[in-house]
């Protein structure tokens, strides 16, 4: 589908009326196309991806969306970034529980839900994780409110103790001594942990953007 979705759009000119001066401005079915940056995931380097869905999550800080990027070789990865400020970009890349285990050491992994906060040290580097990965992450928060929003909410003001569509979780965030790896882990209201890899750059790590057919209509 991707594939067939560049010719499409490398074949001709981008929609009337509608231009992406940054990636603030990306909706689903857009397409963007990553720099050759040594700084970026192996997987993600002059990849192109369809943007395929926009959620949102809500902090402490206000709202930041998040894109769902599917590409035809590279899998699926994520992209946030905060509300009205898409300089600084965060690309994610969701770590099943089994690569989880191979990852870090269960017990200090274990460590991050205790009263103090934990380090985690890089045990193994499974294949697919080239450029995802610190050698060490340190505990920076525990326990942190947030909430899911399984739609686009950009430019709306959300209370999110009044509004049912927004589903509760906490979550505990760890980061590299740089600041530019991270690892989030997120705590849902009935017991399911979700654990991702964070890779934050800035948004001219993006290549190009396009338009895609249909997208805004929804």
């Amino acid at each position: 589908m991707l594939k067939k979705l560049l010719r499409a759009r490398f074949g001709r000119s981008a929609e009337p009326g509608r231009t992406l001066q940054g990636p603030g401005d990306l909706q689903a079915g857009d397409l963007l196309t990553f720099k050759h940056r040594l700084s970026l995931p192996a997987d993600v380097q002059g990849q192109t991806f369809e943007v395929s869905k926009v959620v949102a999550y809500q902090y402490e800080d206000g709202i930041h969306p998040q894109l769902t990027l599917d590409g035809a070789e590279s899998g699926r990865v994520y992209l946030g970034f905060k509300d009205g400020d898409a300089a600084e970009l965060c690309l994610s890349k969701d770590a099943p529980r089994k690569d989880v285990l191979r990852l870090f050491d269960e017990d200090a992994f274990a460590a991050l839900w205790e009263d103090d906060f934990a380090s985690l040290d890089v045990l193994e580097k499974p294949n697919g994780y080239d450029g995802w990965l610190a050698e060490s992450y340190a505990q920076v928060k525990k326990w942190v409110e947030g909430y899911f929003y399984d739609r686009d909410c950009r430019g709306e003001t959300l209370s999110a103790r009044q509004d049912d569509d927004g589903e509760e979780l906490r979550y505990h965030e760890c980061e590299d001594a740089t600041g530019r790896f991270g690892l989030t882990v997120e705590v849902w209201g009935d017991g399911e942990t979700d654990v991702s890899l964070d890779v934050h750059c800035p948004a001219d790590v993006i290549d190009a953007m396009w338009p895609g057919e249909g997208a805004g209509d929804g």
